[in-house]
Protein backbone atom coordinates (compact mmCIF):
# COMPACT_ATOMS: atom_id res chain seq x y z
CA UNK A 1 0.00 0.00 0.00
CA UNK A 2 0.95 3.44 -1.26
CA UNK A 3 0.35 6.10 1.23
CA UNK A 4 1.53 9.72 2.05
CA UNK A 5 3.64 10.30 4.81
CA UNK A 6 2.31 13.79 5.87
CA UNK A 7 -0.74 12.45 6.28
CA UNK A 8 -1.06 8.80 7.24
CA UNK A 9 1.44 7.16 9.69
CA UNK A 10 3.07 4.17 8.01
CA UNK A 11 3.37 0.56 10.22
CA UNK A 12 7.34 0.55 10.94
CA UNK A 13 8.09 -2.48 12.94
CA UNK A 14 11.06 -2.86 14.71
CA UNK A 15 12.51 -6.19 14.08
CA UNK A 16 15.30 -7.38 14.69
CA UNK A 17 16.76 -10.97 12.54
CA UNK A 18 14.30 -10.08 9.66
CA UNK A 19 17.20 -11.49 7.06
CA UNK A 20 16.24 -14.90 9.48
CA UNK A 21 12.34 -14.92 8.39
CA UNK A 22 13.44 -14.52 5.10
CA UNK A 23 15.70 -17.08 5.00
CA UNK A 24 12.86 -19.60 7.11
CA UNK A 25 10.83 -18.82 4.57
CA UNK A 26 13.40 -19.16 1.73
CA UNK A 27 14.17 -22.37 3.36
CA UNK A 28 10.46 -23.72 2.92
CA UNK A 29 9.80 -22.47 -0.44
CA UNK A 30 12.83 -24.85 -1.71
CA UNK A 31 11.90 -27.83 0.22
CA UNK A 32 8.25 -27.62 -0.43
CA UNK A 33 8.49 -27.19 -4.08
CA UNK A 34 11.91 -27.76 -5.67
CA UNK A 35 13.15 -31.01 -3.24
CA UNK A 36 9.74 -32.23 -3.46
CA UNK A 37 9.17 -34.50 -6.48
CA UNK A 38 5.92 -35.11 -7.98
CA UNK A 39 6.30 -39.00 -7.29
CA UNK A 40 6.57 -37.96 -3.35
CA UNK A 41 3.38 -36.25 -3.17
CA UNK A 42 1.33 -38.84 -5.22
CA UNK A 43 2.44 -41.23 -2.24
CA UNK A 44 1.71 -39.08 0.40
CA UNK A 45 -1.77 -38.65 -1.23
CA UNK A 46 -2.06 -42.24 -1.30
CA UNK A 47 -0.79 -43.54 1.61
CA UNK A 48 -1.00 -40.91 4.11
CA UNK A 49 1.48 -41.23 7.20
CA UNK A 50 2.65 -44.36 5.66
CA UNK A 51 4.18 -42.83 2.53
CA UNK A 52 7.99 -43.01 3.28
CA UNK A 53 8.61 -39.63 1.38
CA UNK A 54 6.59 -37.75 3.72
CA UNK A 55 9.29 -38.16 6.33
CA UNK A 56 12.09 -37.37 3.83
CA UNK A 57 10.29 -34.55 3.05
CA UNK A 58 9.58 -33.37 6.56
CA UNK A 59 13.61 -34.17 7.29
CA UNK A 60 14.63 -31.42 4.65
CA UNK A 61 12.50 -29.06 5.87
CA UNK A 62 14.39 -29.63 9.22
CA UNK A 63 17.50 -29.64 7.87
CA UNK A 64 16.90 -26.79 5.47
CA UNK A 65 15.70 -24.87 8.76
CA UNK A 66 19.14 -26.07 10.58
CA UNK A 67 20.86 -24.30 7.90
CA UNK A 68 19.12 -20.77 8.22
CA UNK A 69 19.06 -21.04 11.53
CA UNK A 70 22.71 -21.46 11.92
CA UNK A 71 23.68 -18.85 9.23
CA UNK A 72 21.55 -16.02 9.76
CA UNK A 73 21.55 -15.77 13.58
CA UNK A 74 24.60 -17.32 15.17
CA UNK A 75 23.85 -15.46 18.34
CA UNK A 76 20.89 -17.45 18.89
CA UNK A 77 22.12 -21.07 21.00
CA UNK A 78 22.05 -24.59 19.81
CA UNK A 79 19.38 -25.26 22.08
CA UNK A 80 16.60 -23.14 20.20
CA UNK A 81 18.07 -23.83 16.87
CA UNK A 82 17.53 -27.77 17.83
CA UNK A 83 14.15 -27.01 19.19
CA UNK A 84 12.70 -24.69 16.79
CA UNK A 85 13.99 -27.11 13.81
CA UNK A 86 11.63 -29.50 15.35
CA UNK A 87 9.05 -27.86 15.76
CA UNK A 88 9.07 -26.94 12.02
CA UNK A 89 9.64 -30.41 10.70
CA UNK A 90 7.02 -32.10 12.93
CA UNK A 91 4.39 -29.46 11.93
CA UNK A 92 4.83 -29.73 8.45
CA UNK A 93 5.16 -33.54 9.29
CA UNK A 94 1.68 -33.49 10.60
CA UNK A 95 -0.11 -30.73 8.28
CA UNK A 96 1.08 -32.56 5.23
CA UNK A 97 -0.50 -35.51 6.66
CA UNK A 98 -3.60 -33.84 7.20
CA UNK A 99 -4.04 -32.19 3.54
CA UNK A 100 -3.29 -35.75 2.40
CA UNK A 101 -6.68 -36.66 3.65
CA UNK A 102 -8.30 -33.26 1.77
CA UNK A 103 -9.33 -32.48 -2.15
CA UNK A 104 -6.62 -31.63 -3.85
CA UNK A 105 -7.94 -28.31 -4.66
CA UNK A 106 -6.79 -24.70 -4.41
CA UNK A 107 -8.43 -23.97 -1.40
CA UNK A 108 -6.67 -27.29 0.65
CA UNK A 109 -2.90 -26.08 -1.30
CA UNK A 110 -3.76 -22.68 0.12
CA UNK A 111 -4.88 -23.48 3.53
CA UNK A 112 -1.79 -25.85 3.85
CA UNK A 113 0.34 -22.56 2.78
CA UNK A 114 -1.26 -20.36 5.31
CA UNK A 115 -0.81 -23.04 8.31
CA UNK A 116 2.85 -23.40 7.32
CA UNK A 117 2.99 -19.98 7.01
CA UNK A 118 2.16 -19.25 10.59
CA UNK A 119 4.33 -22.13 11.84
CA UNK A 120 7.04 -20.21 10.47
CA UNK A 121 6.33 -16.48 11.75
CA UNK A 122 5.86 -18.29 15.51
CA UNK A 123 9.26 -20.40 15.08
CA UNK A 124 10.79 -16.45 14.26
CA UNK A 125 9.48 -15.17 17.03
CA UNK A 126 10.22 -17.89 19.07
CA UNK A 127 13.53 -18.51 18.20
CA UNK A 128 14.30 -14.64 18.88
CA UNK A 129 12.17 -13.66 21.74
CA UNK A 130 9.87 -10.71 20.01
CA UNK A 131 6.57 -11.73 20.65
CA UNK A 132 6.11 -8.09 22.59
CA UNK A 133 7.12 -6.51 18.57
CA UNK A 134 4.74 -8.83 17.11
CA UNK A 135 2.04 -7.65 19.53
CA UNK A 136 2.88 -4.28 19.14
CA UNK A 137 2.70 -4.35 15.46
CA UNK A 138 -0.92 -5.45 15.63
CA UNK A 139 -1.62 -2.55 18.23
CA UNK A 140 -0.64 0.14 14.59
CA UNK A 141 -3.52 -1.55 12.60
CA UNK A 142 -5.43 1.66 12.06
CA UNK A 143 -8.04 2.68 10.16
CA UNK A 144 -6.24 3.60 6.59
CA UNK A 145 -5.14 -0.20 6.90
CA UNK A 146 -8.54 -1.33 7.39
CA UNK A 147 -9.75 0.94 5.05
CA UNK A 148 -7.88 -1.01 2.28
CA UNK A 149 -8.88 -4.01 3.29
CA UNK A 150 -12.60 -2.82 3.02
CA UNK A 151 -11.92 -1.18 -0.93
CA UNK A 152 -10.22 -4.66 -1.93
CA UNK A 153 -13.26 -7.04 -0.07
CA UNK A 154 -15.68 -4.35 -1.62
CA UNK A 155 -14.41 -4.73 -5.37
CA UNK A 156 -14.99 -8.69 -5.32
CA UNK A 157 -18.34 -10.15 -4.17
CA UNK A 158 -20.06 -7.19 -3.17
CA UNK A 159 -19.07 -5.54 -6.78
CA UNK A 160 -20.70 -8.67 -8.52
CA UNK A 161 -23.68 -9.03 -6.96
CA UNK A 162 -24.32 -5.27 -7.74
CA UNK A 163 -23.57 -5.80 -11.16
CA UNK A 164 -24.99 -8.82 -12.11
CA UNK A 165 -28.66 -6.97 -10.30
CA UNK A 166 -27.51 -3.84 -12.29
CA UNK A 167 -27.30 -6.06 -15.95
CA UNK A 168 -30.03 -7.81 -15.07
CA UNK A 169 -32.68 -6.29 -16.70
CA UNK A 170 -30.94 -7.04 -20.21
CA UNK A 171 -29.74 -10.42 -18.71
CA UNK A 172 -32.47 -12.08 -20.06
CA UNK A 173 -32.98 -10.20 -23.45
CA UNK A 174 -29.47 -11.58 -24.76
CA UNK A 175 -30.17 -14.88 -23.47
CA UNK A 176 -33.52 -15.01 -25.48
CA UNK A 177 -31.00 -13.74 -28.30
CA UNK A 178 -28.46 -17.01 -28.53
CA UNK A 179 -29.60 -18.83 -31.56
CA UNK A 180 -30.82 -22.42 -31.33
CA UNK A 181 -31.14 -25.28 -33.79
CA UNK A 182 -31.51 -28.93 -33.98
CA UNK A 183 -30.25 -29.83 -37.26
CA UNK A 184 -27.84 -32.93 -36.43
CA UNK A 185 -24.90 -31.63 -38.14
CA UNK A 186 -24.92 -28.87 -35.61
CA UNK A 187 -22.38 -29.17 -32.65
CA UNK A 188 -23.92 -29.78 -29.45
CA UNK A 189 -25.41 -27.66 -27.04
CA UNK A 190 -22.85 -26.59 -24.06
CA UNK A 191 -24.68 -28.16 -20.54
CA UNK A 192 -25.60 -27.07 -17.18
CA UNK A 193 -22.43 -28.20 -15.84
CA UNK A 194 -20.13 -26.57 -18.87
CA UNK A 195 -21.97 -23.13 -18.39
CA UNK A 196 -21.77 -23.26 -14.57
CA UNK A 197 -18.32 -23.97 -15.19
CA UNK A 198 -17.88 -20.93 -17.44
CA UNK A 199 -19.55 -18.56 -15.19
CA UNK A 200 -17.39 -19.04 -12.62
CA UNK A 201 -14.53 -18.41 -14.29
CA UNK A 202 -16.22 -15.25 -15.74
CA UNK A 203 -16.71 -14.15 -12.54
CA UNK A 204 -12.96 -15.36 -11.26
CA UNK A 205 -11.67 -13.47 -14.28
CA UNK A 206 -14.29 -10.04 -12.93
CA UNK A 207 -12.39 -10.65 -9.82
CA UNK A 208 -8.70 -10.13 -10.69
CA UNK A 209 -9.84 -7.54 -13.09
CA UNK A 210 -11.24 -5.13 -10.25
CA UNK A 211 -8.07 -6.00 -8.10
CA UNK A 212 -6.26 -5.09 -10.84
CA UNK A 213 -7.93 -1.75 -11.56
CA UNK A 214 -7.94 -0.91 -7.41
CA UNK A 215 -4.62 -1.88 -6.96
CA UNK A 216 -3.69 0.54 -10.06
CA UNK A 217 -6.01 3.53 -8.59
CA UNK A 218 -4.34 3.43 -5.07
CA UNK A 219 -1.22 3.43 -6.55
CA UNK A 220 -2.08 6.81 -9.15
CA UNK A 221 -1.27 4.66 -12.25
CA UNK A 222 -4.53 5.47 -14.23
CA UNK A 223 -2.84 4.53 -17.79
CA UNK A 224 -2.53 1.02 -16.32
CA UNK A 225 -6.38 0.59 -16.27
CA UNK A 226 -6.29 1.19 -19.84
CA UNK A 227 -4.15 -0.76 -20.50
CA UNK A 228 -5.35 -3.40 -18.65
CA UNK A 229 -8.97 -2.31 -20.79
CA UNK A 230 -7.28 -2.49 -23.87
CA UNK A 231 -5.99 -6.18 -23.48
CA UNK A 232 -9.59 -7.29 -21.94
CA UNK A 233 -11.12 -5.84 -25.41
CA UNK A 234 -8.48 -7.80 -27.76
CA UNK A 235 -9.16 -10.56 -26.75
CA UNK A 236 -13.30 -10.09 -26.24
CA UNK A 237 -13.14 -8.93 -29.96
CA UNK A 238 -12.64 -12.22 -32.25
CA UNK A 239 -15.88 -13.60 -29.53
CA UNK A 240 -17.76 -11.11 -30.23
CA UNK A 241 -17.06 -11.04 -33.71
CA UNK A 242 -17.74 -14.40 -34.39
CA UNK A 243 -20.95 -14.52 -32.50
CA UNK A 244 -22.08 -11.10 -34.69
CA UNK A 245 -24.79 -10.29 -31.91
CA UNK A 246 -24.65 -6.57 -31.51
CA UNK A 247 -27.11 -7.24 -27.88
CA UNK A 248 -23.79 -9.16 -27.14
CA UNK A 249 -22.00 -6.76 -27.96
CA UNK A 250 -23.37 -4.06 -25.79
CA UNK A 251 -24.40 -6.28 -22.97
CA UNK A 252 -20.50 -7.15 -22.47
CA UNK A 253 -19.18 -3.51 -22.75
CA UNK A 254 -22.03 -2.18 -20.32
CA UNK A 255 -20.52 -5.01 -17.89
CA UNK A 256 -16.69 -3.95 -18.74
CA UNK A 257 -17.71 -0.17 -17.86
CA UNK A 258 -19.97 -0.79 -15.27
CA UNK A 259 -17.28 -2.62 -13.17
CA UNK A 260 -14.67 -0.16 -14.26
CA UNK A 261 -16.45 2.64 -13.02
CA UNK A 262 -17.22 1.16 -9.65
CA UNK A 263 -13.87 -0.11 -8.95
CA UNK A 264 -12.55 3.76 -9.97
CA UNK A 265 -15.04 5.45 -7.61
CA UNK A 266 -14.12 2.77 -4.74
CA UNK A 267 -10.38 3.23 -5.41
CA UNK A 268 -11.32 7.45 -5.10
CA UNK A 269 -13.68 6.96 -2.25
CA UNK A 270 -10.09 4.83 -0.44
CA UNK A 271 -7.96 7.23 -1.58
CA UNK A 272 -9.66 10.40 0.21
CA UNK A 273 -10.01 8.48 3.35
CA UNK A 274 -5.93 7.91 3.05
CA UNK A 275 -5.60 11.18 2.19
CA UNK A 276 -3.25 10.89 -1.37
CA UNK A 277 -6.41 11.65 -3.82
CA UNK A 278 -4.88 11.05 -7.35
CA UNK A 279 -6.30 14.77 -7.92
CA UNK A 280 -3.96 17.94 -8.35
CA UNK A 281 -5.51 20.96 -7.33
Amino acid sequence: MITDASNVTMITPNFMHSELLIGLLLAHLLADFYFQPYSWVEQRNERHARALPLYFHALIHGVLAIIALVLLSPSINMVTIGISSLILMLSHFIIDVVKSHCAQNITAFVVDQIAHIVVILGVFLYATNQWREAVGLLQHVGVPHLVVVLAYLAVLKPSSIIIKQLLSPWSGEVLANKPTSSHPNDPPTISTEAQQTLSLAGQRIGYLERVLMLTFVLLNQFSAIGFLIAAKSIFRFGDLTKHQDRKLTEYVLLGTFTSVAMTIAIGLACSAVLGHLPIKS
